[in-house]
């Protein structure tokens, strides 16, 4: 064989090995941004929802907070009603945000929305049951105060657990 038709042969050889390399790397390279972008989607996803569910439980702390001032001063039923009616309008948004936490997951996190959901399932009976016996015996019911006081007491410390297993959660590599 003659020099100028090896040296195209290897030219050739060496520019479809030089290709291949070249969509080899460029298939991985795009493999590879392609997971980051599905990574940093999930991220945002769960960032959101995250962040939706502690403000809705945060806007009904704050209105049971607020319902639980007013039934410790002077009150009429009237206000009472509406600000019971503010904390009942509050729940709808919290188990919205809740349904979305559990499908982002991950599944740590989704345990922990159902913990804080089942701690607003206990604050809404004792606000309900005092609510009631307020209304009862025309006066606040000492007893009645202090069980909501604790089930909002215990709702704030499992929304900051919620809320360290989320930052926690969206810190973690590989999301």
């Amino acid at each position: 064989m003659d020099a100028g038709i090896a040296a195209l042969w290897g030219a050739g050889i060496g520019g479809a090995l030089g290709a291949g390399g070249v969509l080899g790397s460029t298939w991985l390279a795009g493999r590879t941004q392609g997971r980051t972008q599905h990574q940093q989607w999930r991220r945002q996803g769960r960032r959101e929802a995250y962040s939706t569910f502690i403000a809705a439980v945060a806007a009904y702390r704050d209105a049971a907070d607020s319902l639980m001032a007013l039934m410790e001063g002077d009150y009429s039923r009237d206000d009472a009603s509406l600000a019971l009616e503010r904390v009942s309008e509050k729940f709808p948004a919290v188990r919205a945000a809740s349904s979305v936490v559990a499908v982002e997951g991950p599944a740590d996190v989704a345990a922990l929305s159902r913990e804080v959901m089942e701690g607003i399932g206990r604050a809404i009976e004792d606000i309900d049951f005092y609510v009631a016996a307020a209304g009862r015996f025309d006066q606040p019911a000492l007893f009645e105060a202090g069980r909501v006081h604790a089930a909002l007491t215990e709702l704030g410390g499992l929304l900051r657990k919620f809320t360290e297993k989320a930052r926690d959660a969206l810190d973690a590599q590989g999301v």
